[in-house]
């Protein structure tokens, strides 16, 4: 008998595949009706859709998001998200091509001049507008 003895995890690790953020519309297709809203974690293995009223846990559905569609299975539903498993694993193609066209909002760049500088004793600081 040995002295050390590797105990089996009593959380194993659920997730099989990596994961990357995206941000693009999608669609969840079920027999309850159908919910609009984002897709921001895709793997191989499942997705974190994103939509108000989100189905519960149990229900199954057809993922749908730029051409792409993937038959899942709800596994945890919060407020405003779910987390969906995918009836077999999805081709990494379509996760890359996924991540490679991140819709990015990019906002205007700040200008540095506009912003406001106080004097406090010997040294300036930086201060926000709201004061």
């Amino acid at each position: 008998m040995a002295l050390f003895q590797k105990l089996p995890s009593s959380q194993p690790d659920r997730r099989s595949a990596q994961r990357y953020k995206v941000d693009c519309p999608a669609r969840l297709k079920m027999l309850g009706g159908d919910r609009e809203g984002r897709l921001s974690d895709l793997s191989e293995a499942g997705a974190r859709f994103d939509t108000d009223n989100p189905p519960s846990e149990g229900v199954s559905g057809l993922l749908s998001w730029n051409g792409h569609e993937f038959f899942g299975k709800i596994v945890w539903a919060n407020e405003n998200s779910c987390g969906l498993v995918f009836e077999r694993n999805i081709p990494i193609s379509v996760v890359d091509d996924t991540a490679q066209a991140i819709e990015v909002q990019n906002g205007p760049v700040a200008n540095f001049g506009n912003i406001p500088v106080a004097r406090r004793g010997r040294r300036a600081s930086l201060v926000s507008g709201s004061e």
